[in-house]
Parts: C-alpha cells; structure tokens; sequence
C-alpha cells in the first residue's frame, strides 16, 4: 500500500534556499526573488534598467512573510511540477511575456522553468501571490504578519 501511496502522492516544497523569476516583455523587465533569512522569506521585487552600458536591478519593493505562507505559495502552485518546463513561443504571435524560473528547494533540488507567451499551469497564481505579499494583500496566516 505505501509503494502505491508514494506513485501517486503529491510532492512538495518543505524547503526553499532561493527562488528567481524574470519576467521579460517589449519594454519591461521584472525580477522577482525569494530567499530565506533567519527563517522567513524575504520577497523582492526588482526591476531591470539599462544604464552606462549595462543592465543593473533596481529594488521597487519588499517585504517579509513567513517561511509557511511562502512554501504554501509554491505548493499550491505545483511548482515542483513545473521542472522542465519550456513553453515555445507561438508562431505568428511577435511579441509577448517570457519567463525564466530558477529555483533551489528541498536541499539541493533545482527547479528550471522558461517560456515565451506559454506557461505552466498555476503560473498566474503563482505571481498574483507574490504581487499579492508585496502589496501586503496576503496576510499570512500561519505566523502573523510582519
């Protein structure tokens, strides 16, 4: 019975060290980055500006969850799932959203993730609730909000 158990249960994050996802469009470019401090997870916002010659990140906005609000976060948006994914760009479309995910969790796991105008599922969950937490909408509701 567990043998089945396992083939069919669902995996989850019960760690995290860093999550980065870039969010690329024809006149934008959006980092978020997520990474445990002193056992919370401090969420960010960047946003990419060129500049002399370079690309440099420019912080737009922070905040500080709960290591339990994070980790629901990435579970209930299967992230685990999304290892792999690569979303094609469809032809005919000329511009659109890409997206590349990299994310060390449960130790030494590596999650990889991109797509041009297709994405895994749950993604707009995914970044509504990040959105949400710096915006200070999501409250956390396992250890308070800070």
């Amino acid at each position: 019975m567990s043998l089945f158990k396992n083939l069919f249960s669902k995996k989850l994050i019960s760690s995290f060290e860093k999550v980065t996802l870039r969010l690329s469009g024809m006149r934008h470019v959006t980092e978020y980055e997520i990474v445990m401090k002193d056992g919370m997870a401090e969420i960010s916002q960047y946003g990419i500006r060129f500049s002399e010659g370079k690309d440099s990140r420019v912080a737009e906005k922070r905040a500080v969850c709960g290591e339990q609000t994070a980790l629901k976060l990435m579970n209930d948006c299967r992230l685990l799932s999304w290892d792999g994914f690569h979303g094609p760009h469809p032809k005919g479309v000329r511009d659109g959203t890409t997206f590349i995910l990299r994310a060390t969790v449960n130790g030494d796991k590596t999650v990889g993730a991109s797509g041009s105008r297709n994405f895994p599922p749950r993604f707009r969950d995914f970044t509504d609730g990040l959105r949400d937490i710096l915006d200070g909408a999501r409250e956390d509701q396992t250890e308070g909000t800070k």
